[in-house]
């Protein structure tokens, strides 16, 4: 009995006349708020409040449509249009929250921040999804007395021919086997998301199931509305509430990094603190934070983007002719040559992953993450390196031939130690101070950033580098060390294993790595941390993003690379 009740309180709370009426105040506060964001560059805290605000607008516009879609009387013509208009917002949020993934992507990898860039398909897939909740709501809330629309379902005068109604069959056949797709598509993501099992097998939905989770399960919620309106009265009753209560739990699955990202970051201060000090945020001056994100993560920032600052680009510098390769890099600089800026025109040498066979710089290491530093007064280095070639990338059609060779990792070392003698020979042309310099990338590019910069720091190899160079820091993001022997390359053996050049005195370490990346297993950045103990060194931090997989990384403002970015920028200061 107690159940009756509150279902049928449940039923009366949530009824299309409260609804229409909330949804009206939440898009509307949102489409004013996201403007707001956008032409406000600076952090304020209304930003934290519209993006948790954000969240239940976009499912309250989710639950209107289903309770259109159910009360309203398809027999009027009015009541048939808003009945397919509801149909088309559903297949609208699918296409918007896909464009909004895509749009933020595309600014992640753009030299520019062009009006027809991934910005504006972000922008355009946001407010249109805010245009069409406050239409469904006004036209509810001033057709609401319209018995017409609104009664029971009395029939169409509609006729249909045959011919009509075969056509509407197969169509709706069509439909449901897509829908069904879509449904065991969100089922398999969420398994992913929670467990991580399959990485290995399908790497690239590995990584985007859980740092794009909730973009996901949006999707995946209109698709399973979708399903159950084209099912409906085709379903017993014990049917339709599992696969209604299978798509309610998917997408509460999608949402668990979400909702895990206040413990992430708890759990990154705590490793931080331990590594680099207890007091470490009262070495940064206020002045100086304020140019760091003031939030480790922003839900608003995760929707619509963080925008890039204006830095001074330089691409395509040749570094490297010989062998029968040649490796370029392009520079990423600060304006008014970096005055004032907390990165004192530090150098970041960024190397970009690729399993040692394919990548490059630019587009596939994350160019924003290089403009973002760069505004904040670091002189910022994406390189090149010979890769070994491979049959494993003969389809790669990003990386370029020209860096390709039989080459192991003793020699992609050496080609890093060629770009720091040019650095040495050209740092004043770009202002790069090299008393302090940082090495960073991602999978076999943390492999490469940690074995370079702690062979440069330990002295033993000045045949390779160049020793005008002072390194400050690594930053290898889930590093593959060691795992080079399943593309049967091979190399020295501290080369292949930088864990083996650790020392006392080695540079500070800070390791981005999710917990259910199968791909590089995650125990070699524990391995990589204890050898950091075991020689007395204390200074190396593992920042844990639970259930990020491989790659989680690289949408910039997700909440793994929120969290991240906000500590890697304190890192980099805190080791000028």
């Amino acid at each position: 009995m107690n159940f009756k009740y509150t279902v049928r309180k449940f039923k009366g709370i949530f009824t299309i006349k409260n609804v229409s009426y909330s949804l009206l105040l939440l898009n509307t506060f949102c489409f004013v708020s996201g403007i707001l964001y956008i032409v406000i560059p600076e952090y304020l805290l209304l930003w934290d409040i519209f993006g948790v605000i954000l969240t239940v607008t976009l499912f309250d516009n989710l639950l209107l449509v289903y309770l259109n879609l159910l009360k309203v009387n398809k027999g009027s013509k009015l009541g048939y249009r808003l009945y397919i208009l509801g149909y088309i917002f559903l297949a609208f949020m699918i296409f918007a929250m896909f464009g909004m993934m895509q749009g933020n992507l595309l600014s992640s990898g753009a030299i520019s921040d062009g009006f027809l860039g991934g910005y504006a398909l972000t922008h355009l897939s946001y407010f249109g999804i805010l245009t069409f909740g406050i239409i469904m709501g006004l036209f509810d809330i001033l057709t609401r007395k319209n018995s017409d629309i609104w009664s029971k379902d009395i029939g169409s005068d509609r006729r249909k021919s045959m011919k009509g109604v075969r056509f509407q069959r197969i169509f709706r056949k069509i439909l449901v086997v897509i829908f069904w797709s879509g449904f065991i598509f969100g089922v398999f993501c969420a398994f992913i998301t929670l467990f991580g099992v399959f990485e290995f097998v399908t790497t690239q939905l590995a990584y985007i199931s859980s740092q794009y989770g909730v973009f996901l399960s949006f999707i995946f919620l209109s698709n399973t509305i979708i399903l159950l309106k084209l099912k409906r009265g085709r379903w017993d009753r014990k049917k339709f509430r599992r696969v209604a209560l299978v798509g309610i739990f998917v997408s509460t699955a999608l949402l668990s990094p979400l909702f895990l990202s206040n413990i992430t970051a708890l759990n990154a201060e705590v490793r931080f603190s331990e590594a680099f000090g207890q007091n470490w945020q009262q070495k940064i001056p206020s002045e100086t934070n304020d140019y760091f994100l003031q939030t480790s993560f922003s839900t608003a920032g995760y929707y619509l983007g963080i925008p890039s600052k204006d830095c001074n680009i330089i691409e395509n510098v040749l570094f490297y002719d010989n062998e029968s390769i040649k490796l370029y890099f392009d520079a990423y600089m600060p304006l008014g040559k970096g005055e004032g800026l907390p990165g004192q025109n530090s150098t970041l040498i960024r190397i970009h992953g690729g399993g040692w066979v394919s990548g490059d710089k630019g587009e596939s290491n994350m160019m924003q993450m290089n403009k973002y530093f760069a505004a904040q007064g670091y002189i910022v280095f994406d390189i090149q390196y010979g890769l070994y070639d491979s049959p494993i990338a003969a389809m790669d059609f990003i990386t370029p031939s020209y860096n390709k060779g039989d080459f192991n990792i003793d020699d992609m070392i050496r080609h890093i130690g060629e770009f720091t003698k040019y650095l040495t020979e050209n740092a004043n042309e770009y202002g790069a101070n090299l008393d302090s310099v940082f090495f960073s990338g991602g999978s076999s590019g943390g492999h490469l950033a940690s074995a370079a910069g702690l062979a440069l720091a330990s002295g033993n190899y000045s045949n390779l580098f160049s020793q005008n160079l002072t390194i400050k820091g690594l930053i290898p993001f889930y590093p593959s060390n060691g795992q080079m022997v399943y593309f049967g390359i091979d190399g020295k053996e501290e080369f292949t294993d930088p864990a083996k050049l650790i020392e006392p005195g080695s540079p500070p370490c800070l390791i981005f790595q999710g917990t259910h990346d199968v791909l590089t297993y995650f125990g070699i950045s524990n391995i990589f941390r204890d050898s950091y103990l075991a020689k007395g060194n204390t200074n190396c931090a593992i920042i844990w993003m639970l259930l990020g997989g491989h790659s989680s990384d690289f949408y910039f403002s997700g909440y793994y690379n929120q969290i991240f970015l906000y500590f890697m920028e304190r890192f980099m200061y805190l080791h000028l």
